[in-house]
């Protein structure tokens, strides 16, 4: 989960990155699809990687033959979608500088951290965070928040983002430090060779994960609502599920997308970057939320969930 959650903030910048950038030569391109194809060995569902090669080698003149390069990559991950059923499986095109959630200067994905009027407050994250000092930045605002006497993390417009300040955060909703998903790695024995059939697969390894806790969590007891959308991906689904199953939250919102397999950023020896999911979810609460998405507590459409919370937090 540690690379997936980051590989999937990234795709948020790819449309911007693309427009900046040139395109990539015709060459470059065609040598990119054909590495992608290679890269598919590592795919976390063997049985799957038949039908993606197939479809990628079906489709291969008639991809390749689009002028556009932002129309190039969303036929490409159309037909991605379509052989795997899997949303983290992507291309995109690396962008010029790290995703907004690990840059200082937009406060690591923290939005907004306020408590308004009522005494509710309010905290809006674009992104979970990989950088170090995201904790700190965390910290910051749930210290902000915390006289409040409830609190609503928006996260509808949350494309995923990093593990640091993901289990950081969680760590302020658990009175201790509380087991979450674990995540079962596919891994390949080095050094595979590139070429089809070249990943060796050994054991899968299994990493157990928990929240990072920090000295006087912000909100252990007090009601919390996390409001979530169809645009709510990957990390934001994450969160969101781990503190409905633990009980600790009431979501209110859309169903999400249903991202959950964890994922690694695998070069295609250009400026394009696939998106690979070599891992499973093993949650320590319920069935997990990959291909299904998280259920909110209360459904609403995502531009009336504030004000449902809202509501509910008053009372």
């Amino acid at each position: 989960m540690r690379i997936a959650i980051v590989t999937a903030a990234l795709l948020t910048a790819m449309p911007a990155a693309a427009q900046i950038a040139p395109p990539l030569p015709q060459a470059a391109r065609i040598n990119s699809y054909d590495v992608l194809i290679r890269r598919i060995d590592h795919y976390v569902d063997p049985s799957k990687k038949p039908a993606i090669v197939a479809a990628l080698q079906a489709d291969r003149t008639r991809l390749l033959a689009i002028g556009d390069e932002a129309a190039f990559v969303k036929a490409l991950n159309g037909v991605l979608l379509d052989a795997s059923g899997d949303k983290h499986l992507s291309v995109f095109r690396k962008g010029p500088q790290p995703p907004e959630a690990d840059r200082e200067e937009a406060n690591f994905g923290i939005a907004h951290a306020a408590i308004d009027g009522d005494g509710i407050g309010r905290l809006t994250l674009r992104g979970f965070s990989n950088h170090p000092d995201s904790r700190a930045a965390v910290d910051a605002a749930m210290a902000k928040l915390a006289p409040a006497r409830a609190l609503i993390v928006d996260l509808r417009d949350n494309g995923g983002g990093g593990e640091v300040s993901f289990r950081r955060l969680l760590g302020h909703f658990f009175a201790r430090e509380t087991a979450i998903t674990a995540i079962e790695w596919r891994e390949c024995a080095p050094p595979p060779a590139d070429r089809l059939d070249a990943c060796t697969h050994v054991a899968p390894r299994l990493e157990r994960r928990a929240t990072d806790q920090p000295a006087q969590p912000a909100f252990a007891a007090k009601p919390v609502y996390v409001l979530v959308s169809a645009r709510s991906f990957s990390a934001a689904e994450a969160f969101a599920y781990e503190l409905q199953a633990h009980a600790r939250a009431t979501v209110i919102g859309e169903r999400t997308p249903g991202g959950g397999n964890p994922s690694a950023g695998m070069d295609l020896e250009s400026e394009l970057v696939v998106i690979m999911p070599i891992g499973r979810m093993r949650p320590a609460v319920g069935s997990g939320w990959e291909g299904v998405g998280v259920t909110p507590d209360i459904p609403a459409p995502a531009d009336e969930a504030m004000a449902r919370a809202t509501a509910l937090a008053r009372r």
